[in-house]
């Protein structure tokens, strides 16, 4: 989790005494008489846009006793808390010297109150946590927020309960989002598409994360939160409950963001949005403006589904730091529109990159895309890596994909094609398998892949660089040019699952060599694959040629 670091007492008061931060009026120097306290300080860094975690310091007591024997300048008072901060006002600065015959010192002042909740950032303890997001009568609110419970670092990690609910409720009382711990499923509206999804939460360290299906929070409006008893618990085994209406209570911001070129994502609330669902949902359908959408670091537990989104790119802090992971597969959503972690239909210009997506599908749990992208024309995938067992990426359209990972061990390229992978490393994972079924049209290519790493696991033997029934796909075709492949290929390299008639097939290979960078042994190669000459195999080195004539930006 992205965590925004806070000043220490110390700092705070250097910085006081530095002047940085409000600082208190000087004392008087009358003579025989005992120096006046300085004014209390001014909160110099309100949180109520960004967060900031500073309070008010408190005044400095610069008074000083005069030459007769005055007592010293009391301490001035603890300045008033800033907005948005966790951290309270620290107290009152130095006591006044005493005077030549030992005046008495000013007393410390007293400490400033705790600070409000900002739109950004996580606030002040509730319960036995040592913080929460959106923070206690917090402003500015994303409208898409998660619950997020953060614990002080323990032994152990907090844990998710069995029973108890988890609520959301508006100002008049009316309950808007339930999360019943008790529940193992639950249903989740993403993008216009129903979806099973599993029990929302999750521990992120010494996080619970909740998230509210169906995003049903409003700009503009106040709610609060309650947890039932048993819900969730700390790292010491203590119950985390909230009850009433006024102990976790926050706004939501007053207004979607005006601009849409540019949309930000944090799970920390220092964005507009808070999750990539809540994102993609605020770009217009059909768009034809670019709109970038940036994902701070951070684990986005989400099933995400858009349509119709055009020129839109989809872009994460750092390719390892910003995590879209989850469940989802054929068994809890039937049908290939569904079952993906990642869905998008009907989009064009789309650019995924500098992420990962980790579909967490376990082995035999049923097909289970990461990144289903279909009537996808003109997509870029660059500089991701994209997990999953069976079925990991399901790609129609024209797409090109650079510098990427992928990962999976049945079929886990497949769909229609066109695309292009250029440099890529396709890693088979788990078990033996099949890395594509391409299952194009005559009229078509299918899958290519130029330059590129075919690796595995360790002891992996028998991968299949491609199958196909030919009585449903003959014209098949799956090209690998100039890649080195791991030493668990299968010899026979393909596979044909249906059908003997082998003339419009395209199964396609081209100077494979080893890790070592030798030639592979292609002599046992299945019958009806094919070898390509040096022209054949310039023709699929140019995207142009595979994807129908439009050039992707390489």
């Amino acid at each position: 989790m992205h965590l925004r670091m806070h000043p220490s007492r110390a700092t705070l008061v250097a910085l006081a005494l530095l002047g940085i931060l409000g600082c208190g009026g000087s004392g008087q120097t009358d003579a025989g008489g005992p120096g006046t306290g300085g004014a209390a300080g001014t909160t110099t860094s309100p949180g109520g846009s960004g967060g900031s975690a500073v309070a008010g310091t408190g005044g400095l007591a610069t008074g000083l006793a005069g030459a007769g024997s005055g007592g010293g300048g009391a301490a001035g008072g603890g300045g008033p808390a800033g907005h948005g901060g966790a951290v309270a006002g620290v107290g009152g600065g130095l006591a006044g010297a005493g005077g030549a015959t030992g005046g008495t010192g000013g007393h410390a002042g007293g400490g400033g109150s705790p600070a409000s909740g900002g739109a950004g950032g996580q606030s002040a303890a509730l319960g036995n946590a040592s913080a929460v997001f959106p923070p206690p009568n917090g402003t500015g609110v994303c409208a898409d927020p998660q619950l997020r419970i953060t614990f002080a670092a323990g032994a152990a990690p907090p844990s998710i309960g069995t029973t108890g609910k988890i609520q959301i409720f508006n100002a008049s009382g009316t309950a808007v989002a339930t999360v019943d711990v008790a529940a193992a499923t639950t249903t989740s509206t993403n993008g216009g598409m129903s979806f099973a999804i599993q029990r929302p939460i999750y521990v992120d360290g010494n996080t619970v994360v909740v998230y509210l299906p169906s995003r049903p929070l409003a700009y503009g409006q106040t709610y609060y939160v309650n947890v039932g008893a048993g819900a969730i618990n700390s790292p010491t085994g203590g119950a985390f409950t909230v009850s009433g209406s006024n102990a976790w209570r926050f706004t939501t911001a007053s207004a979607a963001p005006a601009g849409k070129s540019a949309v930000s994502v944090a799970l920390d609330g220092s964005a507009p949005f808070c999750s990539l669902q809540g994102a993609l949902d605020f770009v217009p359908a059909n768009n034809t403006a670019a709109v970038t959408v940036s994902l701070a670091d951070g684990t986005y537990h989400e099933i995400v589904y858009f349509k119709s989104k055009s020129n839109v790119t989809i872009q994460g802090a750092s390719r390892d730091g910003t995590v879209i992971e989850g469940v989802n597969n054929d068994n809890m959503n039937p049908g290939t529109k569904a079952r993906a972690l990642i869905g998008g239909d009907g989009t064009n210009g789309l650019t995924v990159t500098n992420l990962t997506i980790h579909n967490l599908t376990p082995q035999g749990g049923s097909q289970a895309e990461a990144l289903r992208l279909e009537s996808c024309d003109k997509c870029v995938v660059t500089d991701a890596t994209i997990i999953s067992l069976q079925d990991t990426l399901l790609w129609s359209g024209r797409l090109y994909a650079r510098n990427c990972l992928i990962e999976g061990n049945v079929d886990y390229v497949w769909g229609t094609g066109a695309a292009y992978f250029d440099t890529c490393e396709i890693r088979t994972i788990g078990r033996t398998g099949v890395i594509v079924q391409a299952r194009n049209p005559a009229s078509t290519y299918g899958y290519v892949f130029v330059d590129s790493k075919i690796t595995s696991d360790a002891g992996l033997t028998g991968i299949s660089l491609g199958r196909i029934d030919l009585t449903v796909y003959p014209a098949s075709h799956v090209a690998y040019v100039n890649c080195q492949l791991a030493s668990g290929i299968a010899p026979s390299g393909w596979m044909i699952t249906a059908g003997t008639d082998t003339s419009m097939l395209r199964f396609w290979e081209y100077q494979s060599v080893d890790a070592g960078g030798q030639p592979v042994d292609v002599s046992k190669r299945l019958a009806g694959s094919k070898q390509l000459t040096s022209s054949q195999a310039a023709m699929m080195r140019d995207p142009t040629v595979v994807l129908a004539g439009w050039q992707p930006p390489m």
